[in-house]
């Protein structure tokens, strides 16, 4: 290597960095300004970042276009990008051999996105309530449907959504269809019964007391008094609407989804007995959640309670997958240090240099998640009068005051199931929406 040549690889190698870096950031720095907007209560913000990114082929573009719109109330073009997202990640499942050497070579991020399944399941979900939004519950139907279909094409372990079967349950009411709205209550049961840990919260009473509403109109009474006695419930009485009562079910989704971030560990390779740089995703500690959420309608008050702790979903994902992620990336290191070394013996010290800055900038940890979901999800089901009802959604700190209020006007009918949904990120302007 002549010295002009030794006196070039300094800067490139400076340069080369430079562009990796960029290149190579992390998730969460790309999408910073959109999280800042949202933590801060400012959706429109928020929406005008997430849309006005170049677009790609990436379902994860699609999911957050899909969840800010939605957070806008634009339901049907929530809806139109969610199919995409969906199509995006149905193409998936066979992922190509030459995105898997990569993640192998270079890093795990050039791999598709294809989402956790607990993201996959309430893709459809969200979908299925932006259905209702459009007065569409056939196409809401569909969607719960198609989540049935996913969950079962993962065999053994199927990793089933507690909230999406309970969702499926509501939505089967609101159809009429009793017997079916009967199955997914009780497999919603099952499912939070058996999965406390992944699930991050025991069974929720109001899916309880809807299992036993369901067999009492069904009059399946030795399963009703088995269920009744095992969930200490002696004195739940079921519900019926009709007669001038309606019904509203109140969905609230709370806070903000985990961001993974990056840490860089040193640790030992057994191949090449030495010690070596890898990037693992990692979730901090959690984001404190509201005390309490209640609906306030006509100084009545009613409890909201917890029915998907998607914080919890996602750390217990992130924790299975942890040891196929930290074998990719061992596996990386040991390919990166073998041809640095190849080429520092071919071309001297500047140009195993340049090969390890590379490595190191190159070196990232897939920190991709879809953020825009909210940290929890609560509900609760009201019976009100018939005629127009002013729902306050009130949300209350430790110390027992409202911090914060969404207002929405809804029109209850005598017989019918009425749904809203709101989500709450940050103390913000009271909003006003009204469902006719």
């Amino acid at each position: 290597m002549n010295k002009y040549t030794r006196s070039m690889l300094v800067p490139v190698a400076m340069v080369a960095a430079s562009l990796f870096l960029s290149s190579c950031a992390t998730y969460g720095m790309k999408t910073a300004s959109m999280r800042n907007s949202l933590l801060s209560g400012d959706i429109a913000r928020a929406r005008e970042f997430i849309e006005t990114m170049p677009a790609n082929d990436d379902a994860l573009l699609d999911l957050n276009k899909g969840m800010l719109r939605r957070m806008s109330g634009d339901y049907q073009a929530s809806n139109r990008v969610f199919e995409q997202a969906k199509r995006r990640i149905d193409d998936l499942y066979g992922l190509s051999v030459s995105e898997q050497l990569a993640a192998i070579t270079v890093n795990d991020t050039l791999r598709a996105f294809q989402g956790d399944r607990f993201e996959q399941t309430l893709l459809h979900a969200y979908m299925a309530m932006n259905y209702i939004q459009l007065n569409a519950l056939d196409a809401a139907r569909v969607e719960m449907l198609q989540a049935d279909v996913k969950m079962h094409e993962w065999g053994d372990e199927p990793e089933e959504d507690a909230f999406v079967r309970y969702l499926s349950g509501i939505i089967y009411e609101m159809l009429g269809e009793q017997d079916q709205a009967l199955v997914s209550y009780r497999q919603a049961y099952e499912i939070y019964r058996s999965s406390p840990e992944r699930n991050g919260i025991e069974t929720p009473d109001i899916v309880k007391q809807d299992l036993l509403r369901l067999l009492a109109s069904q009059r399946l009474w030795d399963e009703y008094r088995r269920l009744q006695n095992d969930f200490a419930m002696a004195n739940y009485t079921p519900y019926k609407i009709g007669g001038g009562f309606g019904e509203v079910i109140v969905v609230f989704d709370e806070g903000l989804a985990p961001q993974r971030e990056e840490n860089a560990i040193q640790t030992f390779s057994d191949e090449i007995s030495k010690m070596v740089r890898i990037a693992l995703p990692v979730y901090r500690q959690p984001t404190p959640i509201l005390p309490r959420v209640r609906v306030n309608v006509s100084g009545q008050q009613y409890e909201l309670e917890t029915v998907e702790n998607i914080d919890a979903l996602a750390r217990h994902a992130l924790e299975a997958d942890m040891p196929i992620i930290t074998t990719r990336a061992l596996a990386r290191a040991v390919v990166k240090f073998k041809t640095q070394s190849e080429i520092q013996d071919k071309h001297g010290g500047l140009a195993g240099l340049l090969m390890t800055v590379t490595n190191m900038a190159t070196e990232r940890a897939d920190t991709r998640s879809w953020t825009t979901l909210p940290q929890e999800i609560r509900l609760a089901r009201l019976v009100l009068p018939e005629g127009q009802q002013q729902i306050n959604i009130e949300m209350v700190n430790a110390a027992g005051r409202v911090i914060d209020a969404i207002t929405q006007t809804v029109m209850v009918r005598s017989g019918k199931r009425t749904l809203i949904s709101q989500h709450w990120v940050a103390p913000m302007p009271v909003v006003t929406a009204t469902n006719k």
